[in-house]
C-alpha cells in the first residue's frame, strides 16, 4: 500500500510499483507470445532474473542508498535538500545525460577488463533476447551501477522527482531494448530518415539486439549505451544493423556453472566439457 504520510516515502513506493509493473507486464506479454520459451534454458533464466531483481531489491538499494545517504548527512551536514530549487528540465537532463555517460564507460569496460567482464557476463549469457535479461545478472554487478549510486545522493539534496523521472525514462528505454519485439523495423521502412537520426542518439532495439548478438551483424563490443546511444556515435563503438540477430548469447552460454555466474568471485566453478557430438 502505497503511504501518502510521507512524500518521500510515498514517491519510492509509487516509483518501485511502476518499475515492478512495467517489467511484470512486459515479462508476462512476451511469456504469452512464447518470446520467453525460446531461451535454450527459460528456467534457468527465470531463477536468474528474479536473484537479479532480489539483489537490487535486497543488497544494492539498502546497502549503496545507506552508504551514501551516511556519506552525504557527514561531508554536507546542511546541505539536505539544497538542490531542491534547481529547475525539473535542468536537473533531468543534466543526470540522466551524467548516469547514461557513466554506465557507458562501466558497461565498456565491462567488456575489455577481465574481472569486470566476469560481473557483467550473466547478462549475456542468455540465449534469446526477452526482457527477462534486464534482471539477469551476477548479484554484484548491481554494486557496480551508476543509478544506485546516485539515488541517495539526489533524494538526499532535494531531488525526488527528478530523480524518480530519470529513473523511470532508463528502465523504459533498458525494457523495450530488451525485448523481442523488433517494432523498430517498422520504422526504418516507414520514416527511415528520421528514424536514422533517432538511432545515431536513442539507444534502440536494433542496436541493443546487436549488443547481445553473435556473429554477422552483431556488435558485442560495443553498443554499450542504455538511453543515449550518442556516446556510442562519440566514442567509435556504434553500429546500427537494421537486421534482426540471428544467434543470441555466447559461444559457452551453455557450460557455464550457474553459481559462478550468479555469486562469482564469491563461487568459481570451470566451464564443463564441450558436448560430445
Amino acid at each position: 500500500m502505497v503511504s501518502v504520510e510521507n512524500g518521500v516515502v510515498s514517491q519510492e513506493q509509487l516509483l518501485g510499483l511502476f518499475l515492478v509493473g512495467m517489467f511484470m507486464t512486459s515479462y508476462l506479454v512476451e511469456l504469452g507470445r512464447g518470446r520467453i520459451q525460446r531461451s535454450r534454458q527459460p528456467w534457468r533464466d527465470a531463477v536468474f532474473s528474479g536473484v537479479g531483481v532480489l539483489a537490487q531489491i535486497g543488497l544494492s538499494g539498502p546497502l549503496l542508498g545507506g552508504l551514501v545517504g551516511v556519506l552525504a548527512a557527514a561531508l554536507f551536514p546542511t546541505s539536505a535538500g539544497g538542490w531542491a530549487h534547481w529547475p525539473f528540465w535542468l536537473a533531468f537532463f543534466g543526470f540522466i545525460l551524467l548516469e547514461d555517460f557513466l554506465h557507458y564507460w562501466l558497461h565498456r569496460y565491462a567488456h575489455e577488463w577481465r574481472w569486470l567482464w566476469r560481473l557483467h557476463r550473466t547478462h549475456h549469457s542468455g540465449t534469446a533476447m526477452n526482457v527477462g535479461l534486464v534482471f539477469r545478472y551476477n548479484v554484484f554487478w548491481t554494486l557496480m551501477l551508476p543509478q544506485a549510486w546516485f539515488a541517495a545522493l539526489m533524494v538526499y539534496m532535494g531531488l525526488h522527482e527528478v530523480y524518480f523521472a530519470v529513473t523511470a525514462v532508463t528502465f523504459t528505454v533498458n525494457v523495450l531494448t530488451h525485448m523481442s519485439s523488433r517494432w523498430d523495423l517498422w520504422l526504418w521502412q516507414k520514416v527511415p530518415g528520421v528514424w536514422g537520426l533517432v538511432c545515431r542518439v536513442i539507444t534502440t532495439p536494433d542496436t541493443h539486439h546487436a549488443h547481445h548478438g553473435m556473429g554477422r551483424g552483431a556488435n558485442p563490443r560495443g553498443n554499450y549505451a542504455v538511453v543515449f546511444f550518442l556516446w556510442d556515435t562519440l566514442f567509435g563503438t556504434g553500429k546500427i544493423p537494421r537486421a534482426r540477430q540471428l544467434r543470441i548469447g555466447l559461444p559457452h552460454s551453455g557450460r557455464l556453472h550457474w553459481a559462478e555466474e550468479l555469486f562469482w568471485p564469491l563461487v568459481r566453478k570451470p566451464l564443463a566439457p564441450k558436448p560430445k557430438r
